[in-house]
């Protein structure tokens, strides 16, 4: 039974990721008629889209803040599946895992955001899981040879390929 429980946590753990994934990855290609809203240039490498975000917000510290809150929620989940499998060896091995996964991801991010800061730009955000790493540079737009030094830098740091890494201009 607790088994089934971690299982059941670890999946909704699973979806909270992937639907908070999916909500920084979003792009509206369409204008706003709310006055509230900007358009936030992006290019990458696979072309340029637009995202839209609050105006007047920080989106680097509130990028940050939704991050670490939410990474909070999912460490006490860990916790919460680590504790409730003290008798079910391969729950707990598997809780303490996806624990020590996230806890190196978040290393991973914090290393390339600082790098990319050193290398001159303004501030960065920056997403990483297994097979994807989302950048966000504070930038009106980037120039070719600014993609390649952050691209060197990702791939560095995280070991993905370049297909896995999107590198986009936006968040002023």
């Amino acid at each position: 039974m607790k088994r089934y429980i971690a299982i059941g946590v670890a999946a909704l753990l699973l979806a909270g990721v992937v639907y908070w994934s999916c909500s920084i990855n979003s792009v509206k290609k369409t204008k706003t008629d709310d006055p509230g809203m900007t358009l936030a240039p992006n290019i990458s490498a696979n072309g340029a889209d637009s995202v839209l975000y609050d105006e007047g917000t920080d989106y680097f510290e509130s990028f940050r803040a939704e991050r670490e809150s939410t990474r909070a929620l999912e460490i006490e989940y860990l916790d919460e599946v680590i504790a409730a499998s003290a008798n079910d060896s391969e729950t707990l091995k598997d809780a303490t895992e996806q624990k020590l996964q996230l806890v190196a991801n978040m290393e991973t991010e914090f290393s390339i955001e600082k790098l990319i800061i050193a290398k001159g730009f303004s501030d960065a955000a920056v997403t990483f899981h297994k097979g994807a790493v989302n950048v966000v540079i504070e930038a009106d737009e980037l120039t070719s040879e600014q993609v390649a030094q952050i691209l060197d830098i990702v791939k560095r740091e995280s070991g993905e390929k370049a297909e896995n890494i999107k590198i986009m201009a936006g968040g002023m």
